[in-house]
């Protein structure tokens, strides 16, 4: 996977009744931060989400269901990668400030992510700024 973003490696607990896979620990929230929302995107086929950064906000993103195209821009480099992430990869990856980001489903098969903000939406103050990069 690439190099902007960090990846959180999930060590996932196995068992006879499966699976159990820890998203998110206090320890690796930053500093002050706390979260904010938790919420699952649903998205069809050539379905895109995000192309958007937030100034204040830091984002972790696991799929849970399907494959998805991630895009990912930083603007303080002007980088920009290309990469999938699917539910075996066991990461969750963490975009901080000023770090474009977009997911794409280019399958039949319904993409599901987890994701965990450290601000909780509000339309008054959305720290959403627009930035096209799928």
């Amino acid at each position: 996977m690439g190099r902007l973003g960090e990846f959180i490696n999930i060590d996932p607990f196995q068992d006879k009744r499966g699976m159990l896979k820890k998203i998110i620990k206090k320890s690796q929230l930053p500093d002050s931060s706390e979260v904010g929302e938790v919420y699952l995107l649903y998205s069809n086929q050539n379905s895109v989400r995000g192309n958007h950064y937030h100034k204040n906000t830091f984002e972790y993103f696991t799929v849970i269901c399907g494959k998805a195209k991630v895009a990912l821009k930083d603007l303080s480099q002007g980088v920009r990668e290309e990469f999938y992430m699917s539910a075996d990869d066991n990461v969750v990856l963490k975009i901080p400030p000023y770090m474009v980001h977009a997911f794409n489903n280019e399958y039949i098969d319904p993409l599901i992510i987890l994701a965990v903000s450290s601000k909780e939406y509000s339309e008054s103050d959305t720290d959403t700024y627009i930035e096209e990069i799928l």
